[in-house]
């Protein structure tokens, strides 16, 4: 089995190659005294690498708009500004001058202060531009010592690219008629080193901290860029399983076209609300809005997480009235903070707990500290004035906790009401389905609420008590278990029941194989990861709402999870060959 490490998907798609690393050519830096009659001179080096790099980044730049489009390209704009900023340059001067260094250490020096503000914003779109000043650095550095940089080939081998980090300049270095995928120990989402694979169509993971360590150059890969997980020294059947990924994902890419805009709607005509899970707005900035549903799941603890204080009312009411512009009049589904087990808030101590899953974290954490609950659905309500918002609470296991909230919701819009703040009057209130004890009294919730969401992430592995980070057990973790597909029923059917809608949110909702299923089983929502959208809406389109039912009631019916598996393999698997064209993704 592959050793798997995790980073954050920076670019879609599934890439397979040996890895070959790569290191800065840069590896000494010269380092001298400059006298006070030579500082003249090092001002006019300055000036001539400048120059020298202005216009090899404005050749990039026309070289590659062809393949990522001029939008895109605009990203070198953002290093010329860089270059041509007169304070960058009476910085740099004056650091030779004050300590007479050359200018090599001189500029490590002031890009490394600048460095150091970016590191401490709070917006991490921002943070990332940090990597643009040490690109710009890097390029200058050559330039002064005449030194160039070695393409980042593989003899004409299709590779990996592998490195503490993917710069915009190491677009033009690389082959990239050979290159199948990119993966760095460093970086962010929002890098423009991320933006360009993704403009380029290159399949990215960033942040794998371990990678440099872990692997060689030769050392055979798979890059999963819609997972975020890197797979080294892959087995046999994991070689072929992404194989038929990657084949089937051309496939896919074909299809789209076809379908991107048509309704998702099973062949008999049972429509299916696909929705989106983002993490921010920049997420949203990058959906085609138009091709779903709405926002059936924004993650609020992200904007809490790449910041280094609670942010206040105001700046959550902006970034959430972004969002509601972004939505452009469809719903969108803000879940309250949910931080706690693995998503912790650096400024915020929490204690030491032995098993954090099951600890202090989302409702419970905010009810014990309604300050920040309170400021949240504030801002909330003032954005949903902009469109129609929902607000979802996670990891709830009782009604009193249901009921404190709706309490909560009530006295703020009353508060607003008085006041004359406009906000959506009816904005809905939602619970999360996490926790199993929850589903037995939900008959009892649901007149406190206005629709369910299951995040079947944390319900599967609770049901089924199996960690799915803990390795020794995680192959136990398969939400096809018969015993799951039973209570996802009875949560469906309890909903409607109640006259309440019901939704999946968890990764499930985004597994095409799970899709037949799931729409059998009752559910007209689901939410997912953007990526995964097509797939679902191919495989909607492939089954009627009786053959859905009828697998649904089986796979129930199954003695094993093999068994319900082997359904998949009979029955899903062959229509969704014939549905993308059986030649395709034999191959």
């Amino acid at each position: 089995m592959a050793r798997k490490l995790k980073g954050i998907a920076a670019a879609r798609g599934v890439a397979i190659a040996p890895i070959v690393r790569f290191h800065p050519t840069l590896e000494h830096i010269p380092t001298w005294k400059v006298a006070e009659a030579a500082i003249d001179a090092e001002r006019s080096r300055f000036t001539n690498a400048v120059a020298a790099v202005a216009a090899s980044l404005m050749a990039l730049q026309q070289e590659i708009a062809g393949s990522i489009g001029k939008h895109d390209a605009r990203i070198y704009d953002a290093q010329l500004a860089i270059l041509q900023d007169p304070s960058f340059r009476r910085d740099v001067e004056a650091e030779v001058r004050a300590h007479q260094v050359n200018l090599e250490v001189a500029l490590q020096r002031v890009i490394a202060r600048y460095e150091g503000v970016f590191a401490a914003m709070e917006n991490a779109a921002m943070r990332d531009r940090a990597a643009d000043l040490r690109d710009i650095g890097r390029q200058l550095v050559g330039a002064l010592m005449a030194q160039a940089r070695q393409k980042y080939t593989s003899n004409g081998a299709d590779y990996l690219f592998a490195a503490e980090e993917f710069l915009p300049s190491d677009a033009g270095i690389l082959d990239r008629a050979h290159i199948r995928g990119i993966v760095t120990a460093h970086g962010g989402k929002y890098s423009h080193g991320a933006i360009l694979a993704r403009s380029l169509g290159i399949p990215a993971v960033v942040g794998v901290d371990q990678v440099m360590l872990e692997s060689t150059t030769g050392t055979m890969a798979i890059v999963d860029g819609d997972a975020g997980l890197v797979l080294l020294d892959p087995s046999p059947d994991e070689l072929r399983d992404y194989e038929r990924r990657a084949r089937e994902q051309r496939a896919i890419d074909r299809r789209i076209a076809e379908v991107r805009f048509q309704p998702s709607v099973t062949p008999d005509g049972t429509q299916v609300q696909l929705l989106a899970n983002v993490e921010g707005v920049r997420d949203l900035e990058a959906l085609e809005i138009d091709a779903i549903a709405g926002i059936g799941l924004f993650r609020t603890e992200f904007a809490f997480m790449e910041r280094r204080q609670f942010p206040t009312e105001d700046e959550q009411m902006a970034m959430y009235r972004r969002a509601m512009d972004g939505a452009r009049g469809k719903p969108v589904t803000f879940r309250t903070l949910d931080v706690g087990g693995d998503k912790p808030l650096g400024y915020f101590k929490m204690p030491e707990e032995r098993n954090p899953v099951l600890g202090w974290r989302g409702i419970r954490l905010c009810l014990d500290w309604p300050d920040i609950l309170y400021s949240q659905v504030r801002a909330i309500l003032r954005a949903s004035a902009l469109g129609h918002a929902r607000i979802l609470l996670p990891m709830v296991s009782s009604r009193a906790e249901v009921a404190r909230c709706r309490d909560v919701l009530d006295q703020l819009t009353a508060d607003l009401r008085a006041t004359g703040v406009p906000y959506d009057p009816k904005i809905e209130l939602g619970v999360m389905v996490e926790v199993p004890v929850l589903v037995p009294v939900l008959p009892e919730v649901l007149p406190l609420a206005d629709f369910v969401s299951v995040g079947t992430n944390d319900l599967v592995q609770y049901l089924l008590a199996v960690d799915r980070d803990n390795q020794r057990v995680a192959k136990m973790y398969d939400p096809f278990h018969p015993g799951v597909l039973r209570v996802l029923r009875e949560i469906a059917a309890t909903a409607k029941a109640a006259g309440k809608p019901a939704s999946i949110c968890g990764e499930i909702a985004g597994d095409h194989w799970f899709t037949p299923f799931l729409v059998g089983l009752g559910y007209r929502e689901l939410s997912m990861a953007p990526v995964f959208l097509p797939r679902v809406k191919l495989m909607l389109r492939s089954f009627t709402i009786v053959e859905c039912e009828d697998l649904a009631a089986r796979a129930m019916a199954m003695p094993s999870t093999a068994a319900v598996r082997k359904l998949v393999q009979d029955e899903i698997q062959p229509r969704w060959a014939s549905q993308l064209g059986a030649e395709e993704t034999r191959r």
